[in-house]
């Protein structure tokens, strides 16, 4: 009794390569996030800042629920420190543009959400 027929190679492989090509056009469609780029930081919905990714720059935020540091570096952005309890937004790491479509930096309990934007408004 054969456990492992020949189609079966065949489906296997096929479904490998299948997977790789996807993986190589997502990749090559990604773009590398080069364009003039702005760190939108909103509280509450509202944006109360907006700043250019390309220079360096730190952001002391301060609100009724707390203080987040925010930190603009080599075209990066991230939360340095902040003093809510969970420090999810600090442990989030650096947000580059070739993320910006799918990633944000949020602080819930600061109600706070950084996103990149394209200066154009795309």
């Amino acid at each position: 009794m054969k456990i492992f027929l020949r189609r079966d190679a065949v489906l296997l492989l096929s479904l490998l390569l299948l997977a790789a090509l996807l993986f190589l056009v997502l990749f090559l469609c990604r773009g590398d996030g080069s364009g003039e780029w702005d760190v939108v930081i909103r509280y509450r919905g509202e944006t109360v800042r907006r700043m250019p990714l390309d220079e360096d720059a730190e952001f002391l935020f301060t609100s009724d629920e707390g203080v987040n540091r925010i930190v603009i570096s080599g075209g990066a952005v991230y939360v340095a420190s902040a003093d809510c309890a969970n420090q999810v937004c600090v442990h989030h790491g650096t947000l580059v543009p070739a993320d910006a479509g799918v990633d944000f930096i949020s602080c819930a309990p600061h109600r706070l959400l950084i996103t990149l934007e394209r200066r154009d408004g795309k």
